[in-house]
């Protein structure tokens, strides 16, 4: 599969929200999605319209798409080679050189790509430094005192039984999405997909919608694998239109002791549906390119315990730095990404692990939504692990190995989750109810929302989103 046809595959992925889909392009399609590819914007751009003067219903849909491509991408980049060395000066110091500066772009550390023949800037590139550098201070990394330790530790000492579900927490969420005012004309009906919990016994269970706004809703059925509310109202002149949604429910911890998963784990059914969906290939996303295939392969060595497996690749890619991503709906192929700029989110490096353990045979999934710490939350994403006699073990690799001498509190997250979730995707890349029309702010993940109109999609820097969390 030739490189730029990943666009023209992605973009039906943000307009349908699903991964069916043929090989069948207009020859403009890839020549376009090639510009894309090399930053020659404003040369695509002038291609497709000049595609939709004569284009049919369905070529002016993917042509409008892959110009919101290019415009996300431009929002990505904003800065130019000034604005990001005024960045850095007053976020760093004023006595960092041009060289210094210069290094950082070579080495990938300070992102950048080329965009009609200019250097662009990432827009969270200097913020990255302090992730990426090793000379300069991570300030995300972990305290000794950090109180999850203390947390993880009393789940494994409570686990008496294998996997089983302990620390219940009871949570209640009240979310809220706001279009900004005239983002759409007056009288035009916004269409709005809020998050919504999984039912997922026993580590999400008990859950109940205590109400919404506007009160009129449509709830995705259990076992949606992206459960969304679906609210819909009026757009008002001047003001801003505001979706909310409450609901509880109890989350559960839930622990899987690596010595006794290793030995508790069977030979795999090859032939069973779970075997087969779960260890193929999920293009644009899932594929086993020959680096990334033989990674696995390396890692994976003459071991043929799939926890052990698990473990080797867990760590590896538990080396690769954290930063801030690029929005994934402009990424056409996550894990490959991860692999050729060093560095990754929680979603991008989950992606990775999830296709290198399939490439090896063994079943991965995608799990998300949000961690409910106290004091903080945020968007996160993670995984799960099939092993045959167990069933699917959970797994959070940018988690990472745990500041701990008690090896079951270190590798607490290779087979085990905390409490603190809110479990909203079991499946990334999913319809939602009712379906969209227009292509999807986040084609991969659900977490913040999604809204749109009768003709179009609204993206992120037309609306905010809330989250209120207490517990009980």
């Amino acid at each position: 599969m030739k490189r730029p046809y990943f666009y023209s595959l992605f973009i039906l992925i943000l307009c349908c929200g699903t991964f069916a889909c043929t090989k069948s392009q207009n020859d403009w399609d890839e020549t376009v999605s090639a510009l894309i590819d090399k930053g020659a914007f404003s040369q695509a751009d002038s291609l497709l319209d000049a595609v939709k003067r004569h284009a049919s219903a369905e070529e002016h849909r993917r042509a409008d798409s892959l110009q919101e491509i290019i415009r996300r991408w431009r929002i990505e980049f904003p800065y130019d080679s000034v604005q990001i060395t005024e960045q850095i000066h007053a976020r760093l110091s004023d006595t960092i050189s041009s060289e210094q500066i210069a290094r950082w772009e070579d080495a990938g550390h300070l992102e950048m790509r080329l965009i009609d023949g200019e250097k662009r800037y990432f827009r969270r590139a200097v913020g990255n430094l302090f992730h990426l550098v090793p000379e300069l201070p991570d300030r995300t990394a972990a305290s000794g005192n950090d109180p999850r330790i203390a947390r993880l530790q009393s789940i494994v000492d409570s686990t008496t039984r294998f996997g089983a579900a302990t620390h219940p927490v009871r949570t209640t969420i009240h979310y809220t999405l706001t279009v900004h005012p005239n983002a759409v004309p007056e009288g035009d009906t916004l269409r709005c997909w809020l998050p919504y919990p999984q039912e997922i016994a026993p580590r999400q269970t008990d859950i109940e919608l205590l109400g919404s706004f506007p009160e009129t809703y449509t709830l995705a059925p259990v076992g949606t694998p992206q459960r969304s509310i679906y609210l819909e109202q009026v757009a008002r002149k001047d003001s801003a239109t505001r979706f909310e949604v409450t609901f509880r429910m109890i989350n559960r911890a839930r622990y899987f002791n690596q010595d006794s998963l290793i030995n508790r784990v069977q030979p795999y059914d090859t032939t069973s549906e779970i075997y087969q969906t779960y260890t193929a290939e999920r293009p644009p996303q899932i594929l086993f390119s020959d680096r990334l295939a033989a990674k696995a392969r390396e890692l994976a060595g003459d071991e043929t315990n799939p926890v052990r497996i698990v473990s080797r690749i867990y760590d590896w890619i538990d080396e690769i730095p954290w930063a801030g991503s690029i929005e994934y709906s402009v990424l056409p192929h996550i894990p490959e990404y991860v692999l050729s700029s060093g560095h990754g989110d929680c979603g991008q490096v989950g992606l990775l692990l999830i296709t290198m353990l399939r490439s090896v045979g063994i079943p991965a999934r995608w799990e998300s939504g949000w961690t409910l710490y106290p004091q903080t939350y945020n968007l996160h994403d993670w995984g799960s692990v099939y092993y045959e006699g167990v069933g699917w073990v959970p797994i959070d690799v940018s988690a990472g190995r745990q500041e701990s001498d008690n090896p079951a509190v270190r590798n607490f997250y290779k087979s085990g989750l905390d409490s603190y979730r809110l479990v909203v995707n079991s499946d990334y890349s999913q319809p939602f109810t009712p379906r969209k029309k227009h292509m999807r702010s986040e084609p991969i993940d659900f977490q913040r929302g999604e809204v749109e109109t009768s003709e179009r999609n609204l993206y992120f820097d037309e609306w905010d989103y809330a989250m209120d969390i207490s517990y009980e």
